[in-house]
């Protein structure tokens, strides 16, 4: 069976410990992984070992990332390299990818860039053959159209040529991404006419640029159109070639829907929570202080309702933790049914919730929602044949009347609540009513 095994990654990283993370995520994937703690380390290495990929760390002592490509670039033959960095900036990028960096990733605090590391390192490799096949197509077009067009004819990627404006060749997968079932149609027509009007002025000037001087086009991410109005998002590269004698551009590109998908997907993961899909910690802080800055704009109400479910301890300790997490979306739902589009409904962790009330007209309007949900989370809930109940314990801070920041609000709804715990459980509180001697200590 055919695996990953011949390829080998040189790993260039600092940190002991994340370079042993890395080494384990990568060979479990089937790649061959080797670690250098620095530059000088990793270009000995590259010396004596070839190499497809290189994971380079922006941040070495004694070499830094950026002057161990300057090393690579000395060289004609070079390993595929994707620079980690800490530094999300536009210029760290574009210096990265201007000394031959194939890709780049920035490292974010809690490490989800290391699930999107296999996938780039699979991107850069394509690339790679990707990139020798059409150094390949261009020797074969030099030598013969016919053999030129017997290679391309078979890519699953789009190629086109076009000059003079006018597209004069396009392969079958060309076609079909434009929405023609031959290619034959395609030829003729403006290629502007297939590109996006938000990146036309940017594709004409590349365009002008490779007509004018024999340097390829790296890949970009841009949208085409199709004659049915269809956008696609694709990635593109393109290099000068020749057509009868005259300049004329050859373009290859690709349909990248699936890896934007995968991108939102992790972008999703990261804003909310696995189990019930409501907005996480993350994304309830973000949306609390928006919210606090709009009704400090504005001059209006909102409230923030702190939920502690009643009960579901010892229905998650008796009945099981698939039970228990039923029980946790299903209270989700319930929840969200009680409260207006506009509102937010977050889970924090375990069993406790919190509701940001948007643009609230009365002070007592948030005691009404409590209500509302409290009378709905102690209807039972039938969960795979059994029938459990819980209620809900309830702390209510609102906005300008208990604090005028987010930690302020957030800490009286939790006080509030803990106060309904301490009387009895199953009801709700306003953080105005409690006394500073009921408060909890922080």
């Amino acid at each position: 069976m055919e695996t990953t095994e011949a390829i080998r990654i040189l790993c260039m990283e600092d940190d002991a410990g994340l370079a042993r993370l890395l080494e384990r995520i990568l060979e479990r994937r089937g790649y061959s992984v080797d670690t250098a703690r620095d530059g000088e380390e990793g270009l000995a290495l590259l010396a004596k070992t070839p190499y497809e990929v290189v994971l380079l760390d922006y941040h070495m002592p004694n070499m830094s990332g950026m002057e161990v490509l300057r090393k690579l670039a000395e060289h004609t033959q070079q390993p595929s390299t994707i620079m980690l960095t800490g530094e999300g900036n536009a210029e760290v990028a574009v210096e990265a990818l201007k000394l031959g960096a194939a890709d780049y990733i920035v490292k974010d605090a809690g490490t989800q860039y290391l699930e999107l590391l296999p996938v780039v390192i699979q991107q850069v490799l394509a690339k790679r053959r990707l990139m020798e096949e059409r150094e390949q197509m261009n020797k074969a077009l030099r030598e013969s159209e016919e053999r030129y067009r017997g290679l391309v004819e078979l890519s699953p990627d789009g190629i086109m040529m076009h000059t003079g404006g006018k597209l004069v060749f396009a392969n079958p997968s060309a076609a079909r991404y434009l929405g023609f079932d031959n290619a034959e149609d395609v030829i003729g027509k403006p290629v502007m006419d297939f590109i996006h009007p938000d990146f036309r002025d940017a594709v004409g000037e590349r365009i002008r640029l490779l007509e004018r001087q024999a340097d390829c086009s790296p890949w970009a991410e841009e949208k085409m159109i199709r004659p049915d109005g269809r956008v696609l998002e694709v990635e593109v590269a393109a290099v000068p070639a020749l057509h009868e004698g005259m300049p004329a551009v050859q373009v290859m590109f690709r349909d990248i829907k699936e890896r934007k998908l995968a991108a939102r997907r992790l972008e999703h993961m990261a804003l909310y929570d696995g189990l019930t899909d409501l907005p996480n910690r993350t994304l309830f802080f973000d949306r609390l202080s928006h919210t606090l800055s709009l009704a400090r704009r504005n001059g209006h109400l909102f409230a923030i309702l702190f939920l502690d479910l009643d009960g579901f301890k010892q229905v998650n300790d008796s009945w099981g933790h698939d039970i228990g997490d039923l029980l946790l979306k299903e209270t989700a739902a319930r929840i969200q049914d009680q409260v207006r589009d506009s509102d937010t409904v977050a889970r924090m962790g375990g069993d406790e919730f919190t509701v940001i009330l948007t643009r609230i007209h009365r002070r007592t309007d948030p005691g009404i929602v409590a209500h509302k949900i409290i009378e709905s989370l102690c209807e039972p809930f039938l969960l795979h044949g059994r029938t459990c109940q819980i209620a809900a314990s309830i702390g209510i801070s609102w906005y300008p009347g208990d604090g005028d920041n987010t930690d302020t609000l957030l800490k009286k709804a939790d006080a509030a609540m803990y106060q309904v715990k301490q009387n009895g459980k199953r009801g709700y509180r306003f953080a105005s009513d409690i006394s500073q001697q009921e408060e909890v200590p922080s």
